[in-house]
């Protein structure tokens, strides 16, 4: 008997319309939480053999895993309410991203790679799928034991990168040159908790110095932010997604919130899962890495009708660097 799956189903397209239906406007149709509910189930059902196998590498490997991968260069940071930034420069292959982010950036820069009105007009990823090759820092310092050390011991599992949304990696200008209604603030300039996969984990890097005039990542600490989304009834049927300053401060206090205005090569290891953030409220432009971590199982729709990115894997990585670019590895 075929096991059943999101890649068995798209081939005969029963699902897919479904999937998008129910995943349309951030899956606001059934409320997002009901949405992530049905969501979870249905990806248990494809990945619950592989979910196990990782945790229970997880829990009894993790660390040969990691030794195989090559030994953290250091203690592992930990997070702590939801995130944990970095500022000491010492992450493995981080001068060699910067260094190829220069190059990336020089190329590529200050060039506008959205349509005119097209969604998020003001926010460009120019990461393309070959970068993984001709750039391959960026895939080191993702798969680095001391970075995915950090991201596997707040998951309690061994994570893939995302391979639908959002991209495993992005390579992002906020560029306010971009934006087609810069008076209004809109989209992910708002405040929003993400649905993708809870929990999850992003890491962010500053590629440029940030200060708050490049419209800095900010984020409520995971405490704060969950008191105020049970107040105002967030994920719930008929809250919206993206919420304004006024609603967000009705339930939180502004003298919570925590700006990523930090110098170049700084990290920023945070669960988008669970702390309100907005970014891109950009005066100057604002280079970013983004690499983002799901667990297996996801809670959004995504991987039913939207195409999966894939990673390159070499027959010379270890073990943990090849689950976390191939979902299917164990």
């Amino acid at each position: 008997m075929k096991q059943f799956g999101p890649d068995r189903v798209r081939e005969h397209g029963a699902l897919k319309p479904v999937a998008e239906f129910l995943h349309h406007d951030h899956m606001g149709r059934l409320g997002i939480a009901n949405s992530m509910r049905l969501a979870r189930t249905m990806n248990t059902l494809r990945w619950r053999r592989e979910a196990a196998q990782r945790r229970r590498l997880y829990n009894t490997q993790f660390d040969e895993l990691i030794r195989r991968n090559g030994t953290s260069v250091r203690p592992l940071l930990q997070m702590q309410d939801g995130f944990a930034i970095d500022t000491s420069g010492t992450l493995p292959h981080l001068d060699r991203v910067l260094a190829q982010a220069d190059e990336i950036i020089a190329e590529r820069g200050g060039k506008r790679a959205t349509a005119p009105n097209s969604y998020r007009s003001f926010f460009s990823d120019v990461w393309r799928d070959e970068d993984c090759e001709r750039f391959p820092a960026f895939l080191d310092f993702a798969t680095s034991s001391d970075v995915v050390g950090v991201v596997s011991n707040y998951l309690r599992t061994i994570p893939v990168l995302s391979t639908t949304i959002p991209p495993g990696i992005r390579f992002v200008e906020s560029n306010m040159d971009y934006d087609d209604t810069p008076d209004v603030l809109k989209e992910s300039q708002l405040y929003h908790i993400d649905y993708y996969s809870v929990p999850s984990v992003y890491v962010l890097v500053a590629l440029h110095d940030t200060t708050f005039d490049h419209g800095p990542w900010t984020f409520l600490p995971r405490g704060v932010s969950q008191r105020a989304k049970t107040e105002l009834g967030y994920w719930k049927r008929g809250v919206p997604y993206r919420l304004d300053d006024s609603t967000m401060f009705s339930a939180a206090d502004k003298d919570e919130v925590i700006e990523f205005s930090y110098p170049r090569g700084s990290v920023l290891f945070i669960d988008p899962s669970a702390c309100f953030h907005f970014g891109s409220r950009s005066v100057n432009p604002r280079f970013m890495l983004m690499i983002g971590y799901t667990d297996i199982v996801r809670t959004d729709f995504s991987e039913w009708f939207i195409k999966n990115r894939k990673f390159p894997v070499r027959a010379t990585d270890s073990r943990l660097r090849k689950m976390l670019v191939d979902k299917r590895a164990v």
